[in-house]
């Protein structure tokens, strides 16, 4: 199962997922398994916050998706070689990787694998929700419980098998993981390894420490994103009009309305590159 970016014979540029059919290896049937899943959704989906799908085909033994090519690379990679973001960034990150819910959950779509490496970012700042291999589509909002996300992003009632295991506030909690993992540079109860991870996380009532330097408002959207009964969670919906998100909606009017007075918290650094890329 590889990744690897496809040009085409116009010169643009696409993402490229491969995965070998028909093999006895266990491995590559799960991956055949997921990435037929991951097209089926992709195909249905259409949203500036979601990575586009442009279709497959299969060559031989191989079977090949073509997705929107994203240069920037995940926000884990950027922490990674950055480090921790901002405050404005972690708001604009996080508005529209909640625009990029509200869809999906619109959809009885829950992505069950919400963090910074499945998080994609352009060179423009705009956020694409990518690698949809274990996302479930559900009838209400529960489904049968699997076992699936990663540990340190993963809701306690997946951990514990309860509430159904997939229910769409699973990725409402995975968010507040997220906006942890964006202000700290490393994924909350890291300091555990991954069975002693999901056991604080399935038993223990205390939440991962929130840094102090953040805003009052963003400390808040990270509890209410971290409520252990999912019910309790608000929907991506209602996070949109959470204050931590509207400050972001009331500076861009605001700059709207009078750029020049505005142009430093605006402006981008000196000599910096913009690459736009394209893919029919």
């Amino acid at each position: 199962f590889g990744f690897t970016i496809y040009t085409s014979d116009s010169g643009e540029m696409c993402a490229m997922k491969e995965v070998t059919l028909f093999s006895d290896d266990p491995k590559s049937k799960e991956s055949a398994k997921q990435l037929g899943q991951e097209i089926s959704l992709l195909s249905r989906l259409q949203h500036p916050n979601i990575v586009r799908y442009y279709g497959t085909e299969t060559v031989d033994d191989k079977l090949y998706i073509y997705l929107e090519f994203v240069s920037g690379g995940s926000i884990h990679k950027l922490l990674q070689e950055y480090g921790q973001l901002g405050e404005p960034a972690i708001r604009s990150y996080t508005q529209q990787i909640l625009s990029g819910l509200a869809y999906l959950h619109a959809k009885n779509t829950v992505h069950r694998d919400i963090k910074g490496a499945n998080i994609l970012v352009d060179p423009s700042g705009r956020v694409k929700l990518a690698d949809f291999g274990m996302a479930k589509h559900i009838n209400g909002q529960q489904c049968p419980f699997s076992f699936k996300g990663s540990p340190y992003w993963m809701a306690p009632e997946v951990i514990k098998s309860s509430n159904g295991g997939c229910n769409l506030a699973v990725d409402i909690w995975s968010l507040g993981c997220t906006v942890l993992e964006m202000a700290t540079a490393k994924p909350p109860w890291s300091q555990y390894e991954g069975i002693a991870a999901m056991f604080k996380i399935g038993n223990s009532k205390e939440l991962p420490p929130i840094p102090d330097h953040l805003s009052e408002q963003c400390k808040d959207f990270i509890r209410k994103c971290l409520q252990r009964d999912p019910s309790q969670r608000p929907t991506a919906m209602e996070l949109l009009q959470h204050p931590f998100i509207q400050y972001k909606v009331r500076l861009e009017k605001s700059v709207m309305s009078d750029p020049l007075e505005h142009l430093p918290v605006i402006s981008c650094r000196p000599n910096s590159k913009v690459t736009i890329l394209l893919c029919n």
